[in-house]
């Protein structure tokens, strides 16, 4: 009975503007499998898009992270990659399974979200920097600075937090433009 009263009094509060109203959660992807299909490209979830520049593959794993535009709002995916059927000798049906998903709104992607970064040294992939700005010498543009930087961990299948001092960060817009091209091209 307290139970009952208490969600009455709450709901005519909201209906008074006394409390303010609930906010709706951020849709999140993790568990969810994304297909590709040699004849129709990626099959993904209604309203997101991915273009090849937002995707990074980890070197030596099945593992990918993508940086995805879902109807105006930016996630960081970190995926596995199964190879579901051999179409033939240049063409596979794949399935990517969304293991972490974070979201960003108000990012950019390929902007200010980027995965166009490698770990300094051992040049590891992997890294995600978001709220990034960037400075421009001549075809390229250079990271000087972000708010987050996170890294895909293939241990634990999961996003870690790492530091600004870990990455070094090189766009190339133009191969980025060319590589849009080409993939809408082939639609």
């Amino acid at each position: 009975m307290k139970t009952v009263i208490s969600a009455l009094l709450v709901l005519g509060a909201n209906l008074l503007g006394v409390l303010p109203a609930p906010v709706a959660a951020q849709e999140l992807f993790t568990g969810r499998p994304v297909y590709s299909e040699p004849g129709s490209g990626l099959q993904m979830p209604p309203g997101c898009r991915v273009e090849a520049p937002w995707r990074s593959r980890l070197a030596s794993t099945d593992l990918e992270v993508w940086v995805v535009d879902c109807g105006g709002v930016v996630h960081t995916w970190m995926l596995r990659r199964a190879v579901l059927e051999l179409v033939d000798s240049k063409q596979a049906r794949l399935r990517f399974h969304i293991l972490d998903d974070r979201a960003w709104p108000g990012e950019t992607p390929g902007e200010s979200a980027s995965v166009q970064c490698v770990g300094r040294g051992d040049q590891d992939t992997g890294y995600v920097v978001i709220g990034a700005k960037w400075r421009g010498t001549g075809n390229e543009l250079h990271l000087t600075a972000a708010q987050t930087v996170i890294r895909a961990d293939s241990s634990s299948q999961k996003f870690m937090a790492a530091s600004l001092s870990q990455v070094d960060c090189t766009r190339f817009p133009d191969r980025e433009a060319m590589l849009r091209k080409l993939q809408k091209a082939t639609k």
